[in-house]
């Protein structure tokens, strides 16, 4: 297995052990968290995972200002319809932004509350985009260690 996948199983499970210990976070974590996971994994373009990240800060502020201000189900039809449209306009290819956009609306009364909701997706995509940095450095370093490694003689 890759390090990718092991640093992100470590980081999955390290925020899953948090919202164990800060209830509230559970619901901001997962399962949204877990997609930007498997969208993010393979990727290198951090120029594409920082406009999807900011894609997705965004529509979390949009969504918690619609479930604050417009009543019921109005709200989520709203919220829905406006998140897809800058999905569209700004071409972010991650259904995962519009996820995070309903957390508000689902989060319920013993959830966080709700204007902590942006701050909480921000800093979890922005541990796991610096995570995925720092996996990716690493990489390339070991791989030009060994190959570094094996392009000198033998010592004796």
């Amino acid at each position: 297995m890759n390090m990718r996948l092991w640093a992100i199983c470590c980081y999955v499970a390290f925020v899953y052990w948090i919202s164990l210990h800060i209830s509230p976070l559970k619901m901001l974590f997962y399962p949204t968290l877990g997609a930007f996971c498997f969208l993010f994994m393979s990727r290198t373009d951090y120029k594409g995972i920082g406009k999807i990240s900011l894609g997705a800060f965004g529509a979390s502020i949009i969504g918690t200002i619609i479930y604050t201000f417009i009543p019921g189900i109005l709200a989520l039809f709203i919220n829905t319809l406006v998140n897809i449209r800058l999905i569209q306009k700004f071409r972010l290819n991650a259904p995962p932004v519009l996820g995070v956009s309903f957390i508000p609306f689902f989060a319920g009364e013993g959830g966080a509350a709700a204007w902590h909701i942006p701050l909480f997706v921000g800093a979890s995509l922005a541990g796991l985009t610096l995570l995925l940095m720092a996996v990716d450095w690493l990489e390339k370093t070991q791989r030009a260690w060994f190959t570094a490694k094996r392009g000198l003689p033998e010592a004796e």
